[in-house]
């Protein structure tokens, strides 16, 4: 069947209308943006065949330069407007390296009335290819936990900008109340939802005008603390630091830089500073006219550099005019108090700032001795409190220091930075990531409630909080928000391999494998990932390239590799399982229980599986999220598995905010799938 591009037609028994981007389920009206329609149309005229990644990109961007994973994220739409399960498809089939087969049955409706477009005041909400329409969420999986504790070091190159994309108007995951069995959990609505104005921006680092370049950190502190204020608008996208410094010193133009960071506007701006002066200038462009809608410059001494910031920041809310919380300006921005009254901290601030986004161990420590030096000049002041917490919460990642103690000193200038302001929402989200680590769940959810309400657009918390919908079984608002956290920080590697994780627990592995790749690019050192891509590896038959990676990671971390072989061959040859239990048992003095239950999920020994997860729980270092894992069916639906949910206190969690596809109260137990 070929229907013209603007008929109506059914599959299977959902109504498309593609005039009006449209899918109409029992549900209800689902919207899809328009290029995601243009997709599933091509697909209807080719039904039953193979379309491939370049006739897609042929037809459907025609004259446009895009990659691949911009098609993997139309399908990825289709397949959530569609209701479809990419491991057990109804609609839409993947065939590997080469494209996608449209297997649903498609027949024309007995009219093209019905098929007219709505009014044009309705149908422009649709027709702007760079917006995404909410879609309905639907519950699922989880994401990986990081065993090691090991994240590189990523260094971000203009070259492989290529692939950011624009994301404006994610969809958020929808609020259903706990008496929906299958409805979505009501954790997802802790954040606002997706931002109805086309409000955007990226602010460029402040060019460094002075004649000593040791200046460099005033100027990115400039930059950085404008981002901060920005960011607490909440129907403003403000396009994070580590994307926008991208194009640091690289002379592109800002029509360039808006297009590929998916902004209509662009702040930038120039600081010199002699002695105790500073002229600032500042000008915004509208990047798809190149004009000037606002610029101003500010001479003015040091110690009144907080009332500059603040008139930036308001003169660019007002020139975007986006909707205010309030009608005399944004809380937190128009009307904040100085916050230090000592100059020298806040440089001490500022320059622990410009350390601590350098990453590595020795940066690290270096912004934890800056950040301490400027409380002992002002122990009132907040800020370097707030930036304490994160520098040690992270610490653990590029550095051996334990957890543990890392953890207590983050959350303990976590809460000092909120006795001072409460209104800072990172140290917010430093609690919230703490009480994950420490299955306190309610705990979590109320400090991301908080992170958000105070700072609605700060992708790492955005980051964060994917990986607790992930733990608590709530997949699809998981990708979700780590589609969240990339359009806010396109190029940063750590998000984009999170997104990535959160495909490949999806059960979307084509998505998966394309993501890790863009991370890859961006700086992500594949050597750190744990058994996540390992897995992928296994799915995608790529037997001993996985076993392989397993072995080297492992073998760096010093534990025994012996078991990994037959373990990984033992998931396509049942034959051998046999000898993979003889190996992890041989091994098992030696390895960490975490490894013991994953190879037992793996190989379906599902006493093994429980006993081990039991020895984890004093310690909580059971991986949580791989127990919602496509790998871990089995091991739900054992009657073993209620009960060990009840430890971890996800079933009270779940009878509270809702509970998950995986999982349903029935009489006065569990049953999960």
């Amino acid at each position: 069947m070929e229907p013209p591009p603007k008929s109506s037609f059914y599959l299977g028994d959902q109504r498309i209308e593609p005039a009006r981007c449209a899918i109409l389920a029992a549900e209800g009206k689902i919207r899809v943006e328009p290029r995601v329609m243009d997709v599933l149309v091509l697909m209807v005229t080719h039904a039953g065949q193979v379309v491939t990644r370049e006739e897609f990109i042929k037809t459907v961007w025609s004259g446009t330069f895009v990659t691949d994973e911009v098609l993997s994220r139309c399908i990825y739409r289709l397949r959530q407007a569609l209701g479809d399960n990419p491991r057990k498809p109804q609609f839409i089939e993947t065939v590997p390296k080469r494209g996608y087969r449209l297997i649903a049955p498609v027949r024309k409706t007995a009219t093209v009335a019905e098929s007219l477009p709505e009014p044009a005041d309705k149908l422009q909400e649709s027709i702007d290819q760079q917006q995404m329409i909410p879609v309905p969420e639907h519950q699922g999986l989880v994401t990986r936990k990081h065993l090691y504790w090991i994240v590189p070091a990523v260094a971000v190159c203009i070259s492989l900008a290529v692939y950011l994309f624009r994301f404006a108007g994610i969809p958020q995951p929808a609020h259903v109340s706990s008496s929906h069995a299958d409805g979505a959990e009501d954790a997802a609505s802790a954040y606002p939802k997706a931002p109805e104005t086309r409000n955007s921006i990226a602010v460029l680092p402040f060019v460094n005008m002075s004649d000593n370049r040791e200046n460099d950190y005033f100027c990115d502190g400039i930059s950085e603390e404008l981002i901060g204020l920005l960011a607490k608008v909440p129907h403003l996208k403000v396009v994070a630091r580590t994307s926008s410094f991208v194009f640091k010193d690289k002379g592109t133009d800002v029509r360039r830089i808006a297009e590929l960071l998916g902004v209509d506007n662009v702040l930038e701006g120039s600081v010199r500073l002699a002695g105790n002066h500073i002229r600032v200038s500042a000008q915004l462009i509208n990047a798809s006219t190149g004009y000037h809608l606002w610029a101003e410059t500010f001479d003015t001494q040091f110690e009144d550099v907080f009332t500059v910031q603040d008139q930036i920041a308001g003169a660019i809310v007002s020139a975007l005019k986006v909707s205010l919380d309030a009608e005399d300006g944004v809380p937190g921005i128009t009307d904040r108090a100085a916050p230090t009254a000592d100059m020298t901290a806040y440089r001490f601030y500022l320059q622990g700032l410009y350390y601590w986004k350098r990453r590595g161990e020795p940066s690290i420590r270096k912004s934890i001795d800056l950040f301490r030096a400027a409380l002992e000049r002002d122990p009132a002041f907040a800020y370097p409190y707030q930036a304490l917490s994160t520098a040690y919460l992270v610490l653990p990642f590029y550095s051996r220091e334990s957890r543990e103690s890392a953890f207590a000193q983050a959350e303990a200038a976590a809460r000092k930075a909120l006795e001072l302001d409460p209104s800072l929402g990172q140290a917010h989200a430093v609690l919230a990531f703490t009480s994950l680590k420490r299955w306190d769940w309610q705990a979590a959810d109320r400090q991301f409630r908080l992170a958000f309400a105070a700072a609605p657009n700060d992708p790492t918390t955005h980051q964060w909080y994917s990986e607790f919908l992930s733990y608590a079984g709530y997949i699809d608002a998981s990708v979700t928000e780590a589609l969240r956290a990339r359009e806010l920080d396109p190029v940063s590697p750590v998000i984009n391999d999170r997104l990535g994780v959160t495909y490949l627990w999806s059960g979307d592995y084509d998505l998966a494998a394309e993501q890790f790749r863009i991370a890859s690019e961006l700086g992500f050192n594949r050597i750190a990932y744990d058994q996540a891509y390992v897995l992928l590896l296994i799915h995608t038959g790529q037997i001993d390239e996985a076993i392989n990676l397993y072995e080297t990671i492992l073998g760096k971390l010093g534990f025994d590799t012996n078991w990994v072989r037959p373990v990984v061959e033992a998931t396509r040859d049942p034959a051998i399982v046999p000898k993979a239990l003889e190996a992890v048992a041989q091994a098992h003095g030696s390895l960490p229980d975490a490894m013991v239950f994953y190879a037992a999920v793996l190989l379906k020994q599902l006493d093994l599986a429980f006993e081990t997860a039991e020895n984890m729980l004093g310690d909580r270092s059971l991986t949580v999220e791989f127990l919602f894992a496509p790998e871990a069916e089995e091991l739900r639906r054992d009657p073993r598995f209620p009960q060990l949910v009840a430890k971890i206190g996800l079933d009270a969690y779940w009878g509270k905010h809702g509970w998950p596809t995986f999982c349903k109260p029935q009489l006065d137990t569990i049953v999960c799938k």
